[in-house]
């Protein structure tokens, strides 16, 4: 099931649950016409896209494809980093 969340004029967070996991697909307005993509996992690890897009909507539809072409796991098992288990 698929959420989006409107958290202010400068941010759009979709919600993507798959394969047992959810990750936020986070896109943020770093100036005008240029938005930044990140994708937060559980443990509150994100990955960060170095490009900018156009539009928020444009950086969600990367973020989405990117979760269905390279998988869940890739954006949650982060190999060699140390979660901490509190």
């Amino acid at each position: 099931m698929d959420n989006i969340n409107e958290f202010s004029e400068a941010e759009l967070c979709r919600e993507v649950s798959k394969d047992g996991a959810t990750l936020k697909v986070i896109a943020t307005k770093i100036s005008e016409g240029d938005w930044q993509l990140a994708i937060l996992n559980e443990k509150g690890i994100s990955s960060n896209w170095l490009e900018s897009f156009s539009t928020a909507q444009l950086a969600i539809d990367a973020g989405i494809e990117a979760i269905e072409k390279e998988g869940v796991k890739e954006f949650v098992d982060v190999e060699g980093f140390e979660y901490l288990n509190v």
